[in-house]
């Protein structure tokens, strides 16, 4: 997983064609917990799906304020938004194409779920994933 920590970074995360963001604030409790759920499942969902080209990162928008605007465009639709649970938002070409607001409430079992569904990934038989 990439941490963002210059705006490099973080257009680099925009470029991807496939791109897995993790939103982590550390004043939270929660966001501490799903980025630990969110660590495992990377190891996880990766050893299942050793070709997808896929790339993880992180971002703190605390430390980055100039995302915020995006971050916020990128959670469209969701009434609480972020609040500081540690969320997920899958990303094409930089747009958001799913959005999780609490990882750590969803597990990892619904991350490769919407993962699978949103970039089209496949187990390494090459039968969908359910």
């Amino acid at each position: 997983m990439t941490t963002i920590t210059n705006k490099a970074d973080f257009k680099r995360l925009l470029a991807d064609e496939q791109a897995v963001l993790f939103v982590f604030f550390d004043w939270s409790g929660q966001a501490v917990v799903s980025l630990r759920l969110f660590e495992l499942w990377i190891k996880e969902w990766l050893a299942s799906h050793p070709e997808a080209p896929v790339n993880f990162y992180r971002l703190d928008p605390d430390a980055h304020p100039d995302t915020w605007t995006w971050l916020v465009g990128q959670a469209r639709g969701e009434t609480d938004n972020e609040r500081g649970f540690g969320s997920v938002c899958w990303l094409r070409r930089g747009h958001s194409v799913g959005f999780v607001r609490y990882a750590a409430q969803v597990g990892k079992d619904e991350l490769s779920r919407l993962t699978d569904e949103h970039f089209g990934a496949t187990q390494p038989n090459n039968s969908p994933q359910h």
